[in-house]
This record gives C-alpha cells, structure tokens and sequence, in this order.
C-alpha cells in the first residue's frame, strides 16, 4: 500500500480525479483501511472529485455485508461484483468458490447498503444453450442491480481451461450476443456498450464510458497500464507485471520497471475506433476531425458504400454502431482507419 501510495504522489500532483477503479484480482482484500488511505492520498496530491465514481472490484466469497459496509464509509459507492453465473455447475467449471446463493447473496448485501452495484456474467460454456443463458439474465434482473455485464468466455493459453474441451463442445456465435442485447432491453436494460447494460444513464460505469472516448488514465501498481496526453497522438506506458521488482523500486525511492510507446496517428485513429465502435454514442467525428484533418471526409464517403449502412449511422455528428456494428466493433474499426486521405 505505501508503494501504492508514493506512485499516486509522483504521477497526480495537481491532478484533478473523477473516477477510481479498484480493479485486477481481487482488490477488495486490500480491507477498508487501506482503500481509505490511497483515496485521501489522491485528495491531499490532487483533488478527489466531490461526486466522484469509485469502484470496488470484489469476489462474493470474500465479502461480506459487513465488509461492504466498511468499504462503503472508505468513500467506495460502487462495487462490481463478479457473480458469473446463477448455476453452481457452471461456477465449478469455471473454477469459481463460491455457490450461486452466495453470489446473490452477496448482490443482495450491497444493495442494501447503499452502494451502486454491477453484477458480472459470462456466457458461452461449454454445453450452454441461448435459452439457458437468458434465463441467467432474467435471474439477474430480478434482483434490481442497476447495471449489468454480460462476457463471452474466452478461453486464453495458458490458463485452466484452455484446451479443457473438444472444439465441438465450446462454439460460441453472435446469437449469444444478439439475444443478451435483445432480452436485457426487452427487460428495461439498455445496452450502452458491447458488454454493458444499464437500467438508466444514471447507472453507467462513468470510468469505463471516459476508457472508450479514448480520455487520459493514470494506472498504478505493478501490470498497470496507463494512457497519458503527451506528444502528438499520446503515450502509452505500462508497469511491469513483477511485484517484487516493482515494491524494491518504489520502496527504493525510484520508479518501477516500465515500458512506454508514442502512438502513431493510425494508432491513434484505430483506438478511438475500435473503443468508440464498442458504444452505442459511437465516435465523436469532431475529435476525429480535429486529431486527423482530412479523415473525415474520406470516413463519411466509406461509410456511404454499400454494406456499411447496415452497421454505422451518422447522427448528430457522430458515427455510430447498429447493433449489428458493434458486434463486428474490432473489425470494422481496423477497416475504417486504414482509409487514406486523398
């Protein structure tokens, strides 16, 4: 934590925050005084935003509403709270602790104390239906969060279950997708972006929304990553993933191993592509315009071609995704900023 502590003091002198993520493993093992600690770090290196956002990654095995409540009184008034599922075969294939009750439980002991609560879900078992899969929504609807996320399960090299299943047991295809945007929405849900759906504008993961408008974000720890306003098209740095090297350097007075890259104007235009193809705002064309003169005119003829009226509009002077759009968002971003000015 002192580690923690001494990053924020050298990199957000001055710095105004109005969102905080506790993310990556299980953060809330940190306990409610630690968590208090970092944030009055922040408010006494810069200024803690009075209605800041401030999330709380936490696993429903190792919370509890007591634990909540702590958090809570830190000054956490968001927790995002990684259920997965409603089924414990499904929790158990997928290495999960915890039981189904003890994640609704835990759903339930947030919301009743006070906090702004988005529960995580992961679709695409192996063996799952469609019809199985919506009826996990519509448990997780009933229990009144204001916020949900809704993941394709991905299975990575290197971990557990890579390889784990015959090819023919684990096809995932975008009826998944289309049938988590058409319940949820048909259940009051608005599906705000690829993953993310909300009840109401209210209920939107703000620091999530400031990722995809491609805005500035200070990471610490070790294997954080940040993305910094400097030079023409930005930098992006990212900790080393070695904690113990990481401790011996702050602790040493000196900033932790590190990498960094200056973006590329074309990697510049992908990423607010790619991230704002994710959301239904879509893409801010005059901050393409700005960033990249002589884009947009040659964005907006491509977009005119036949195929793409099925995935883009162009409304209030924003590109933005159909449905359809946003479930191919990589793809067509990669297509769209490889148009050259004329």
């Amino acid at each position: 934590m002192r580690c923690l502590q001494q990053e924020v003091a050298w990199e957000g002198l001055g710095q105004t925050w109005k969102t905080v993520y506790f993310g990556g493993g299980t953060p809330s093992l940190l306990g409610a005084t630690r968590i208090a600690a970092l944030l009055g770090k922040m408010n006494t290196t810069g200024t803690l935003a009075q209605d800041a956002e401030i999330t709380l990654e936490v696993n429903p095995e190792t919370v509890d509403k007591s634990d909540l409540s702590h958090y809570a009184r830190a000054g956490v008034n968001r927790v995002s709270i990684g259920v997965q599922s409603f089924r414990d075969d499904h929790l158990a294939l997928l290495g999960r602790v915890h039981s189904a009750a003890r994640g609704r439980q835990a759903v339930e002991d947030a919301m009743a104390t006070g906090l702004r609560v988005s529960l995580d879900l992961i679709y695409g078992l192996p063996g799952q239906t469609v019809g199985k899969w919506q009826q996990q929504l519509k448990q997780a609807v009933g229990i009144g969060v204001g916020h949900l996320s809704a993941y394709e399960l991905t299975m990575e090299p290197g971990t557990k279950l890579h390889g784990a299943f015959p090819p023919e047991n684990y096809q995932v295809d975008e009826e998944f997708f289309f049938a988590t945007h058409e319940v949820l929405e048909s259940l009051g849900f608005e599906g705000y972006e690829v993953s993310s759906f909300a009840r109401s504008s209210k209920d939107y993961s703000r620091h999530n929304l400031a990722t995809w408008a491609g805005r500035p974000y200070l990471g610490v720890g070790a294997g954080a990553h940040s993305f910094l306003p400097t030079g023409e098209c930005g930098l992006r740095r990212w900790n080393l993933p070695d904690l113990t090297a990481y401790l011996r350097a702050v602790e040493s007075g000196e900033p932790p191993p590190r990498e960094s890259e200056d973006l590329s104007e074309q990697q510049r235009l992908l990423e607010l592509l790619m991230l704002g193809l994710r959301t239904r705002r879509g893409v801010d064309l005059e901050a393409v315009a700005m960033l990249f003169p002589g884009k947009l005119d040659q964005l907006v003829a491509f977009i005119a071609a036949p195929g793409f009226k099925e995935l883009v509009n162009l409304t209030n002077n924003r590109l933005c995704p159909t449905l359809s759009g946003m479930a191919q968002a990589d793809g067509l971003a990669v297509e769209l900023s490889s148009v050259r000015p004329k």
